[in-house]
């Protein structure tokens, strides 16, 4: 007998994904993967590392790239496919920025974000440093290539970066107000912080809860702040079934004219919760 600790049912499997059981069963069919255990009842049941790498290939589809190519590469292959394919600014940009971080260089790290800054548009500097950066750092702090020292220095000194940009754009009373945050669990800042650079950047009021916030607090502080839109970051972590229903609790306690948003990775991979609007990327806002 399979024990029921060690394996996850279709329905867990897309839960966490966003996938359809349909998806999930054809790419079997079609790519040979995922190959679950069968049970005498005929249910499938899949391993943890089934869902790790299903997260990999949900998100490279969602990215652009074709089934054929994504569920047939491996977590090695999907990583380099997610992190690489988005930046054509790696080798002058990003590799440097990766050696700083290895070598805990402050200093060179500052420098380079700078320079890069003041290169591009803001939304291009997010998009084409700032995201496959982060990416890279969390897929290399996984596998163990990367210490959390150093994935803590890198936060501390973007979350100062972020911070200082922001502040030099004015609100503009037309261009209405927001509230970011993150949801019970979810201790992830910088997607939050990013998105409320570029919102502060288009004159939009912005107002910061900061992470980890009871769904209550985030509902009460829309009220008492008057803002028209609430947005909750979600990391890779903060998918699935748990997250949905946080979010329809979240809805139905904010005030009628209040939009509620979600971005983040974890944004892809959630299933859609009708009244709540999703972000594809920066390029959204």
């Amino acid at each position: 007998m399979i024990p029921d600790t060690k394996w996850l049912s279709i329905g867990d499997i897309c839960s966490e994904t966003g996938l359809s059981p349909d998806v999930v069963r054809v790419w079997e069919r079609r790519y040979g993967f995922p190959m679950p255990v069968r049970l005498p009842s005929g249910h499938r049941r899949y391993q943890s590392s089934d869902l790790n790498r299903l997260r990999l290939i949900a998100e490279a589809v969602a990215d652009g790239h074709r089934p054929a190519l994504a569920v047939k590469a491996d977590e090695a292959s999907l990583r380099k496919l997610l992190v690489r394919g988005q930046s054509s600014l790696w080798v002058s940009i990003i590799d440097p920025l990766i050696k700083a971080v290895v070598e805990m260089d402050s200093g060179q790290i500052r420098a380079l974000l700078q320079d890069s800054f003041s290169r591009q548009p803001l939304k291009d500097f997010l998009g084409n440093v700032v995201d496959p950066l982060l990416a890279w750092v969390g897929f290399a702090w996984a596998e163990g290539s990367l210490g959390i020292h150093q994935e803590h220095l890198l936060t501390e000194i973007l979350e100062d970066f972020l911070r200082q940009m922001r502040v030099a754009f004015p609100a503009q009373p037309s261009k209405g107000s927001i509230l970011l945050t993150t949801l019970p669990g979810e201790r992830h800042r910088l997607g939050m912080l990013m998105a409320a650079l570029l919102y502060a950047s288009k004159g939009v009021k912005v107002e910061l809860l900061g992470i980890d916030l009871p769904v209550a607090s985030i509902a009460s502080a829309a009220r008492t702040l008057q803002v028209d839109r609430v947005a909750v970051s979600l990391s890779i972590q903060s998918s699935g079934q748990p997250t949905r229903r946080l979010l329809m609790d979240l809805l139905e306690r904010l005030p009628p004219n209040c939009r509620l948003l979600i971005g983040g990775q974890g944004a892809a991979r959630t299933r859609k919760v009708e009244g709540v609007e999703r972000m594809a990327g920066i390029g959204d806002i």
